[in-house]
């Protein structure tokens, strides 16, 4: 109904405008346009006349508009400084006086709370939107309400009012808060009754609702908030397989009506096991192969988790045929028998298709190459598969080019679909990057990074402001590092350059040159030198699975600032020393994840030949890491408990200068040792001068303690280097990964020696702390 006044309104202010134009000829321009003589306002008293001027934007000597001049009393409006507002028109001799009549809205003159102990007034208003000097707003009044009940609810008063005196605003100005605080509840405790299948820690991880700890958490009672916690207990029970779960609750007082303990009652019922599996509607594959996909089995139970699985399981192998319409879908039925559901995995397969043309879009700066090289699929041959597709996403977000990339099967040909490429570019070439580490081995390190992920050495900049906004060298997938790494005991810098596609090849091509400074045991060291490299990843034959990389060294490394007493070997090294060298590697990683691994193995073998191109130093290193990974058991929450062991070994052939040779002990070593405190000594102060031969082993169980963030593990560390003793340690600690503070993980050791020689150097406790911004 108001619309349709307001609408009413403006149709008769335009009625009599016209009528006024028709009685007054005298303001016509000799154009033939009527034009306004003067602008004139009428009911202000706060507002002053320049400010509604710029709101109206109507002028004298301006053609007269009935359109423009309703268009400027809805802008007056929607100020929200005026109850009402409209023009009247008026005939002069030599034009139109034009006159905006509005009514004020009152304004806050103040803002006042009566009746809060527990809150002051400060904070209290920071709550409140509405500030004085605004217009009476009712409706910011009433939110300013809830939003002061809300902050007492949160702290424990749940029977709080808060109302406000709406007379007094409106004749005044003055908005009034009266706050009714009533007591204070706190749930001092929470209890699940009728729970046998599930611990209350891990009950209680699935509800929001704390009990009242320390200055951590309140313990504020909200009802809201229980009812919803009833909802996730229930489903998290049915998700496990306990079908007819119910979940209702109970407030009881401990001794005083604020002092309450909450609790959930739980009728857990039965939990259901899977009488039999079927698969409905499969002809591409057999009963068996589809049985062998599935974790589920029958007699065990049915977990909603397992099942989803399950399904996205079955869906992949038909998509990696090509299958890209196939439909999974889980039906459970529940059997004759009672605790028992028949499971049954019903497949719509569709059509088989293979790969047509691939289109990119979205790419404005990027070429199309880097995107179209993320994907493994070739037309017209290969099959369509979309578990290649959701990889190749991935990929394409890893490669720093693309924030966002999507690949889509689109086309109607019978048997074939094109590929389009969807990425969005990111929005910058790069980033600098500072940041801090600190660990046991190298002390304190700080870094200056200026990370360049997209980069294209021949896209030159046209200005200096384009080099810095990062809007230069962009768009072929390259990536340029620059590192500064000053620090107390170590110095760095180096520049790192990788083209993953050689010559539009898969072979990727690294360079680094560096500059490192550290000092040793007895001396000084400094090395600058440089890399390049070739490295491919074999997707056929009898390497499947390895990735394999050729490189070439050449380096200069001085030896200066020797102790007096310091070994004779160290002395024969002493001065410049260059370095040439060839190195070959071969990894094979079958880890399910490259950083937090829960399963698989890694084995990496490298043999490097010194002297190949001159130098000071002829002889050969070979080395070798294995690593193994599996998951020991898998929590409700999907959070895994993980076994590592590890064995690492190497030898050098011929004879190898100290600053060459293998060393032992610190962390990613023989922790309990400190860095290289473990290996032969010689000299008068007992030089640590590294050994010929080194062999590590170790074993590792790592458990979540809160969410996958936060880790604790137990160790053991075995080894030595270049010397007959064999040194071992135990240990447990603790690793928090903060993935907003880059990959470098917060770690505590705390590590006994249980094997050791004289000479060694001993450390308890060992860290690594650090993060990037």
């Amino acid at each position: 109904m108001k619309t349709d006044r307001n609408t009413k309104r403006r149709w008769l202010r335009n009625v009599l405008g016209f009528c006024c134009l028709a009685l007054v000829p005298a303001a016509i321009a000799e154009d033939g346009v009527l034009s306004i003589k003067s602008v004139e306002f009428s009911g202000l008293t706060r507002s002053s006349e320049v400010y509604v001027r710029d709101v109206v934007e109507v002028e004298a000597g301006a053609a007269f508009d009935p359109a423009k001049l309703e268009e400027a009393v809805d802008r007056l409006l929607r100020t929200g400084r005026f109850l009402s507002a409209r023009y009247t028109v008026a005939e002069e001799p030599d034009g139109m006086r034009i006159t905006f009549v509005v009514v004020e809205r009152q304004v806050l003159t103040a803002i006042r709370f009566e009746g809060n102990t527990k809150f002051k007034d400060a904070r209290l208003s920071k709550v409140v939107t509405a500030q004085v000097g605004d217009p009476v707003d009712r409706f910011a009044a009433v939110m300013g309400a809830e939003a002061i009940a809300e902050k007492y609810e949160t702290a424990g008063y749940g029977d709080v009012s808060v109302t406000y005196d709406r007379e007094l605003l409106n004749q005044t100005g003055e908005l009034v808060f009266t706050i009714v605080e009533g007591a204070r509840v706190r749930i001092r405790e929470i209890r699940f009754e009728g729970s046998t299948a599930f611990p209350a820690r891990e009950l209680k991880r699935q509800i929001e609702t704390k009990q009242a700890f320390l200055i951590l958490w309140v313990g504020a009672f909200d009802e809201d908030r229980v009812e919803a916690d009833l909802a996730r207990l229930q489903k998290y029970y049915r998700d496990h397989g306990f079908l007819d779960a119910e979940v209702g609750y109970r407030v009881e007082n401990r001794g005083s009506d604020t002092d309450i303990a909450l609790v959930f009652e739980i009728e857990e019922g039965a939990q259901y096991s899977i009488e039999t599996i079927e698969f409905r509607g499969s002809a591409v594959f057999s009963t068996e192969e589809l049985t062998d996909l599935v974790e589920s089995k029958v007699g065990a139970a049915v977990k909603r988790l397992k099942v989803d699985r399950d399904v996205e399981r079955v869906r992949d192998a038909y998509w990696e045929q090509g299958y890209i319409y196939v439909t999974v879908r889980a039906i459970r039925v529940f059997s004759e028998e009672p605790g028992l559901v028949r499971l049954t995995f019903d497949i719509q397969e569709g059509e088989q298709y293979r790969v047509g043309k691939i289109v990119v879009r979205g790419n404005a700066r990027t070429k199309d190459k880097v995107a179209r090289r993320a994907l493994n699929l070739y037309p017209p041959d290969d099959l369509f598969d979309m578990t290649e597709a959701k990889e190749a996403e991935r990929r394409l977000r890893d490669t720093g080019a693309f924030s966002a990339g999507r690949v889509t099967p689109v086309g109607d040909a019978p048997g074939v679909r094109d590929v389009v490429i969807d990425v969005e570019e990111a929005d910058k070439s790069g980033d600098f990057l500072f940041g801090f580490g600190v660990t046991s081995n190298s002390g304190l390190v700080g870094t200056l990074t200026l990370d360049l992920q997209n980069f294209d050495y021949r896209d030159w900049p046209r200005s200096w402001g384009e080099f810095f906004r990062f809007r230069s060298f962009f768009g072929a997938g390259q990536h340029m590092r620059i590192e500064l790494q000053p620090g107390a005991d170590v110095n760095r810098f180096r520049i790192d350059f990788t083209e993953p596609y050689l010559m539009d090849k898969p072979i990727r091509f690294d360079w680094s040159a560096y500059l490192f400074e550290r000092g040793r045991d007895g001396y000084n060291e400094r090395r600058a030198g440089t890399t390049l490299s070739l490295g491919k990843r074999f997707e056929h034959g009898r390497l499947q699975g390895w990735s394999g990389e050729m490189a070439l060294r050449l380096e200069s490394v001085n030896i200066d600032d020797i102790d007096l007493f310091a070994s004779g070997q160290v002395r024969d090294d002493e001065g410049s020393n260059l370095l040439t060298s060839a190195k070959v590697t071969l990894v094979r990683d079958r880890t399910d994840n490259r950083f937090l691994p829960s399963s698989g193995d890694r084995l990496r073998l490298s043999y490097e030949q010194f002297g190949v191109l001159g130098g000071d130093h002829n002889f050969g290193r070979v080395s070798a890491r294995y690593q193994w990974y599996k998951t020991i058991k898998t929590d409700l929450l999907d959070r895994k408990s993980v076994l590592q062991l590890r064995a690492e070994g190497g030898a050098i052939v011929g004879d190898a200068p100290v600053f060459e040779r293998f060393y032992a002990g610190g962390t990613g070593s023989i922790r309990g040792f400190e860095f290289r405190g473990v290996g032969p000594r010689d000299g008068i102060d007992d030089t640590n001068v590294g050994g010929d031969f080194l062999v590590l082993m170790g074993a590792e169980y790592s458990y979540p303690i809160y969410t996958e963030a936060l880790r604790g593990h137990i160790f053991l560390d075995t080894g030595t280097a270049g010397t007959g003793g064999y040194r071992a340690s135990i240990g447990t600690g603790i690793r928090l990964i903060i993935r907003a503070l880059g990959p470098m993980p917060l770690e505590l050791n705390l590590a006994v020696p249980v094997s050791s020689d004289s000479g060694d150097e001993e450390q308890v406790f060992s860290f690594v702390m650090g993060g990037m911004f």
